[in-house]
């Protein structure tokens, strides 16, 4: 069945494109009798124009033929000359419409022979396929009907005793069902009376629960009231219960008489004593992880008092060394500041040096001593140099750093605009000398920089716009030349 369906569908399939491509043939046939009967009317108007042109070439011909009197006014002779232009004109259009029609014919020609040849040929054979699918596709489906016919008869009997079982099932289910239900039933009732058991039982635990501490609670006060001697057991071994429970009952009315005393005082005491141990313990571990933690700031404290001394050091190096390169003939130090220095006088300052030389609470500061002419005199302060010394003071502070902790690179802008040219030469010679280690990138107008420097870039600034651009060491030098004042 599924293989006609499958068949039939194909044959749909492979139908409708060719009922589709005779509709277009026919509505193309359809267009091409339109234009044809176009053509033909516009063929008749044309012969018709001919006819008209012919004749009136024929009357002008006769005319012409006729002999001219003399008699003509100017008038006459101009209308003549008009005639013959027009007759001129006509000409040119029947050739021109002779053309056209001679070409129309040809299409004509053309279009019927496709007509004839082609399209009309092939829409007889599309009538016929289309004829001859419908007659195999009513056979195929007249099969089909039958076989399906059959099918539904075949499954009309299997449903009838698909249902005659299923009724015999479905009896048999509510008798499985009916002794589920009854099973269900005694199973609750079972369960029902588990659980009034385990009640019973939890109770039962409970109460041998609450007997036994009771016994506990009154051995532990046998236990406190302490060992009793023989003789006590012996003397109440043959009374008999009742006046033992006579003699409890009056022990314990006599007790009363001491119901204010503090029962728990022993108790409590035992805790608090307790409490007190534990709070001491806790105590002396708080005690030694403070002094554990006194040490480790300690430790810390003198390590980072070493590595700050240490550093302070490095760098003091460094400045007095750097500043003798830049200035021969001077010398320069680093001087760390302390508190004692504000309070005290120089003596008593050489005095506690020792003392408090380890301790980083005691700095405030940096001080720095220079001397640009002399290696001996005492020196001068940063408040006491020029603007160019103060500029070449923090160069030699920053080639100092560098040496200590190296940076990638260094930007310097007009570093040397203060200072003079013995300066400014020494600064530059000890930028080359450090640039193995880092890259120095420097703005200057002075040809002094220029004298060890790797690459060059010129700045420009035209319409509104800066430009930098990679130039030459001599366009350099002409730039820093045309700059300097004269």
């Amino acid at each position: 069945m599924q293989l006609i369906e499958a068949k039939r569908r194909q044959a749909q399939d492979s139908r409708d494109p060719l009922t589709f491509e005779l509709n277009s043939k026919i509505k193309e046939e359809a267009s091409l009798k339109e234009s044809k009967a176009n053509k033909e009317k516009s063929l008749h108007n044309l012969q018709m124009s001919i006819r008209k042109l012919l004749s009136q070439h024929q009357a002008h011909q006769e005319e012409l033929k006729t002999e001219l009197s003399s008699n003509l006014t100017s008038e006459e002779e101009q209308i003549l000359e008009q005639l013959n232009f027009s007759v001129e004109q006509l000409r040119k259009q029947l050739a021109d419409v002779s053309t056209l029609r001679s070409q129309l014919e040809t299409q004509k020609n053309i279009i019927e022979n496709e007509l004839n040849a082609n399209l009309r040929r092939r829409r007889e054979e599309l009538k016929d396929q289309i004829e001859s699918l419908t007659t195999k596709e009513d056979i195929e489906v007249h099969n089909v009907k039958e076989e399906l016919e059959r099918t539904i008869n075949n499954m009309s009997e299997r449903s009838l005793k698909i249902g005659e079982e299923l009724k015999h099932y479905s009896q048999e289910l509510r008798e499985k069902n009916t002794e589920l239900e009854s099973i269900k039933n005694a199973q609750r009732e079972r369960e029902e009376r588990m659980r009034r058991y385990e009640k019973e039982m939890e109770k039962r635990l409970s109460d041998r629960t609450i007997l036994v501490k009771k016994k506990e609670e009154a051995t532990k006060k046998l236990r406190e009231l302490g060992t009793l001697p023989d003789e006590a057991f012996a003397k109440h071994k043959n009374t008999a219960s009742e006046k033992l429970l006579k003699q409890l009952h009056k022990v314990r009315e006599s007790l009363k008489q001491y119901s204010h005393v503090n029962k728990k005082a022993f108790e409590q005491y035992n805790n608090f004593t307790k409490q007190r141990d534990t709070l001491t313990k806790r105590k002396e571990e708080l005690d030694q992880s403070k002094r554990a933690i006194s040490d480790l700031i300690d430790v810390l404290d003198q390590r980072k008092d070493e590595a700050i001394e240490r550093t302070f050091k490095q760098v003091a190096k460094y400045f007095s060394e750097v500043f003798e390169k830049l200035v021969p003939a001077g010398r320069g130090q680093l001087i760390m500041q302390r508190r004692l220095d504000k309070d005290q006088s120089d003596d008593d300052d050489v005095e506690r040096e020792g003392n408090e030389a380890g301790s980083v609470d005691n700095y405030t500061g940096v001080a720095i001593k220079v001397s640009f002419n002399s290696k001996t005199d005492e020196g001068l302060r940063m408040q006491q140099l020029s603007g160019g010394q103060k500029s070449l003071v923090a160069l030699t502070l920053i080639f100092a750093i560098q040496q200590c902790d190296p940076a990638p690179f260094y930007l310097f802008d007009e570093i040397d605009a203060a200072l003079d040219a013995q300066y400014r030469t020494a600064v530059a010679s000890m930028i080359h000398e450090l640039c193995e280690n880092g890259q120095f990138i420097t703005t200057t107008f002075r040809p002094e920089m220029l004298a060890n420097a790797n690459k060059f870039y010129g700045v420009t600034f035209s319409n509104k716009v800066s430009r930098v651009n990679c130039i030459t060491k001599e366009d350099a030098l002409n730039f820093v030349e045309q700059e300097q004042p004269h």
